[in-house]
């Protein structure tokens, strides 16, 4: 799967555009206006608390990753040219991660101080934390990516207003979510839960073919579960 790999463009944040004072204006004209104010509102992530925004990621995420069908996975279809149409659903569930993963390095880049830089990394940290307890383990991963993107990684003065607690936080979270010995601890994990539901992490693995079947069950043990719940 093409994941985030760290390069984050710049983002320029679009002017609002100036509404029409005229009175013959067209509805069509007034619609376009409505849009374009509509698209230049500011999302503010420190007014959701990191409760809220782990839900609502996981709560978009659960279709499309119940949406993903055995085949995907067997045929290793992401993988393949025609991957649109042989693997559709494990391929909207990778943009999933890329949106997320993008998202996160964006809010944090956009923080106008120092200060502010520091209060939106320590609130995604806070969001990881609160995906990893909800099991959603596919957007756990694409946050820590984007933490550990190299946008992100070399603010060393933002990353060291961070308090010792969200520090602790986030080295343990990498340690589960480790690549090392082809996300062995990871799997660990997962095998651990259960009949506790899941959203399993179905991002690159070095030879994802060889560990097809063990994401195959993973994708059918969880999809029984979610069903169950």
């Amino acid at each position: 799967m093409d994941l985030l790999n760290g390069q984050a463009s710049s983002v320029n944040v679009a002017a609002t555009a100036s509404e029409k004072s005229s009175s013959s204006e067209s509805l069509s004209d007034k619609g376009s206006e409505l849009k374009k104010s509509f698209d230049a509102v500011v999302f503010d992530i420190l007014k959701v608390t990191p409760e809220e925004y782990a839900g609502q990621i996981t709560l978009m995420d659960v279709p499309v990753f119940k949406a993903i069908q055995p085949d995907e996975l067997s045929s290793c279809g992401w993988n393949k040219k025609e991957k649109y149409s042989s693997a559709p659903n494990a391929v909207a569930f990778t943009r999933r991660f890329n949106h997320v993963s993008f998202w996160v390095v964006r809010e944090i880049l956009h923080a106008q101080t120092l200060k502010i830089r520091a209060e939106v990394l320590s609130h995604y940290i806070k969001t990881a934390k609160k995906l990893y307890e909800l099991n959603n383990l596919h957007a756990l991963m694409a946050v820590v990516s984007g933490l550990q993107s190299a946008p992100i990684f070399r603010l060393t003065k933002t990353w060291a207003l961070l308090s010792r607690k969200d520090k602790t936080t986030f080295e343990k979270l990498e340690y589960v979510m480790s690549k090392e010995d082809n996300y062995k601890r990871l799997r660990d994990y997962i095998s651990s839960l259960k009949m506790t539901p899941c959203i399993p992490y179905l991002g690159e693995l070095t030879s994802p073919c060889v560990h097809y079947a063990w994401l195959l069950l993973c994708l059918i043990s969880n999809y029984i579960k979610f069903k169950i719940v």
